[in-house]
């Protein structure tokens, strides 16, 4: 593993600043700092590798603490599957974009799927939704992990699958913290031992601890005081704000 100086001109604000609002989000819902993160970074001409190195801690950090502060690390059945159906898949799949590159063309298609998943999670389509992920649910989670593996853009279909499955917010965090925590453990794991990234060892250690006080001092206190209503009602325009952006720059 290398943790060597970056190169000078590398945008220290805009990385602090991207990980500090971006926290916040996924302090809330459980997603955000990567799927937002991610293509923030890489317009300011960031490569892949390093832009995992410096968002995956940060995004581990976030995902431990909601885990932690939500009943722990136990293996219940959806997680179970998650751990059968999507880790495999992530983990091929990362190697294979750090081997090849960030595959750009995968961001429409995710973009347009969200789109439609928003929608039918308003109004009577809502059970549709669910239906389709109950009877879809291994190929959907497999899905899932080739997607964030090749793009780090698995978040938005995470918070569709789990949010058609539980309906309690504290549940849908829970749940989500504990897929996205995994897979940023996963690809981690293979950035540091195959791509090597070269990251300021100062920030490296610096973004994770600040993802963490925005999380206990902010985040946090925005969850528990977000009504069950406007928490459903914010998610779904999560969900319509991923489609969008990646429609847009797909």
């Amino acid at each position: 593993m290398s943790i060597d100086a970056a190169p000078q001109s590398l945008p220290v604000l805009a990385i602090v600043g991207t990980v500090a609002i971006f926290s916040i989000v996924q302090s809330i819902f459980g997603v955000g700092l990567l799927v937002f993160g991610t293509p923030t970074l890489l317009l300011l001409d960031l490569p892949f590798n390093l832009v995992l190195a410096y968002l995956l801690p940060c995004s581990i950090v976030i995902s431990g603490l909601q885990l932690a502060t939500s009943g722990g690390l136990t293996l219940e059945p959806i997680r179970r599957r998650f751990l059968i159906y999507t880790a495999p898949p992530v983990l091929a799949a990362t190697i294979l974009t750090l081997a090849i590159g960030s595959l750009h063309q995968i961001r429409f298609a995710v973009g347009v799927m969200l789109l439609f998943t928003a929608v039918t999670r308003i109004g009577p389509m809502r059970t549709i939704l669910e239906r389709f992920v109950r009877a879809h649910g291994r190929p959907l989670l497999v899905g899932l992990g080739v997607i964030h593996g090749l793009s780090n853009l698995g978040g938005g279909i995470l918070t569709a699958i789990v949010g058609s499955t539980f309906t309690d917010k504290t549940a849908i965090r829970r749940h989500v913290a504990f897929a996205y925590g995994m897979m940023a453990s996963l690809q981690l794991a293979v950035v540091m031992l195959s791509a090597h990234p070269h990251v300021q060892w100062q920030l490296w250690l610096v973004l994770p601890a600040l993802a963490a006080v925005t999380y206990l001092v902010l985040g946090q206190r925005a969850f528990r005081s977000t009504p069950q209503g406007p928490y459903q009602f914010g998610l779904t325009g999560l969900i319509l704000s991923f489609g969008i952006i990646l429609v847009g720059t797909g």
